[in-house]
């Protein structure tokens, strides 16, 4: 009779292990998951980052351009700008390839600035994850 009571109980004991067991997997496997998914948003914002800037970039390349040229009309991105006169302050937004947008403003006074602020989406857009990269040049 003794044995088949510590039988009983030890069986009892390898379920409880096998719980615990069990549950320190999973917390494991869990932290594993969050800190993947954390890699793969982080690593998505920079792409999106990088859009962005090498909107501005090109906006800014574009219309330093066609304003030391003197080149008209202005072409940018594939996409002719109707509103604005280099040589002239003025603004112009142009979507560029890559389903990217990019805004730029040219202030004349004693020297020219021009600031261009380029996005990883579509001009307009008001998504929740919009990335907004900015250059200005002075000379």
């Amino acid at each position: 009779m003794k044995k088949r009571h510590l039988k009983e109980n030890s069986r009892g004991a390898v379920l409880l292990i096998a719980i615990l067991v069990s549950s320190v997997i999973l917390a494991v496997g869990f932290g594993v998951y969050q800190r993947t998914y954390k890699s793969i948003v982080f690593s998505s914002f920079w792409k999106q980052s990088q859009i962005a800037f090498g909107a501005a970039d090109g906006g800014l390349e574009c219309a330093l351009y066609h304003d030391i040229h003197l080149i008209s009309p202005v072409n940018c991105f594939e996409a002719v700008i109707a509103t604005w006169t280099p040589g002239t302050s003025g603004n112009f937004e142009v979507s560029t390839p890559g389903n990217g947008c990019v805004n730029v403003t040219i202030t004349k006074g004693a020297g020219t600035l021009i600031e261009s602020r380029g996005y990883n989406d579509a001009c307009g857009s008001t998504a929740p994850r919009r990335v907004e990269r900015g250059i200005k040049m002075n000379y």
